[in-house]
């Protein structure tokens, strides 16, 4: 007979199996160890340092970024964090004319935000925005990476801090800039647990009780 195990979830069980194989309670079995498999997963990640709810990122004041807010988990602390209005880049350095670079945006529980960038940035730059992409920083310890841009710099260069994001105003503007979402936990767990229904294909709700 096969096993039905309850797999990482605390308190995990053995029992065996006997319920016929296409059965309605055969597929609900299924669907409870897909559930406590998606649960053991999502509580992991919960208990490391990731985005609980995403923030959506966008040009701040013309040369800032702005940041939506949102929830992030911290050696399994979850915290609500302010959205960003105009985060100023600050110094961080000059990305070569024409040339791609990225730099991530990191928070803390305190709300505080720091930037880190790719490694070629400031020196040869990326010459294409998969290559920049590919070059993203790893994420810092006791912080959270919500999200990250990617610069296209002008034919005269871009300074973190002096040039705007494209569509802004000020130095040498941006020539693109795309604005990418750390995916929530959520959305990076795989839930494939379905639904019961009725024998007539209608999903079961309190109103059926």
């Amino acid at each position: 007979m096969a096993i039905i195990t309850s797999g990482t979830w605390p308190n995990g069980f053995k029992e065996r199996l006997t319920a016929p194989v296409g059965s309605d309670l055969r597929q609900l079995e299924i669907q409870h160890n897909n559930l406590l498999t998606n649960l053991s997963t999502y509580f992991a990640a919960l208990a490391n340092d990731c985005v609980i709810t995403a923030s959506t990122l966008s040009r701040g004041t013309t040369v800032t970024l702005a940041a939506t807010a949102n929830t992030i988990s911290i050696n399994g602390v979850p915290t609500a964090i302010a959205a960003l209005t105009g985060q100023a880049f600050g110094a961080l350095g000059t990305i070569p004319a024409s040339k791609w670079g990225i730099i991530a945006l990191e928070r803390v529980l305190a709300g505080t935000a720091s930037f880190t960038s790719g490694a070629a940035n400031y020196t040869t730059g990326y010459a294409t925005e998969a290559l920049a992409i590919a070059a993203l920083p790893a994420q810092s310890a006791d912080k959270v990476q919500v999200g990250y841009v990617t610069i296209l710099a002008s034919a005269s260069t871009w300074v973190t801090g002096t040039d705007a994001l494209a569509g802004g105003t000020g130095g040498n503007p941006a020539t693109t800039t795309n604005y990418y979402s750390t995916p929530s936990v959520y959305d990076t767990t795989q839930w494939t647990a379905g639904y019961i229904q009725t024998l007539s294909g209608s999903t079961l709700t309190s109103a059926n009780y």
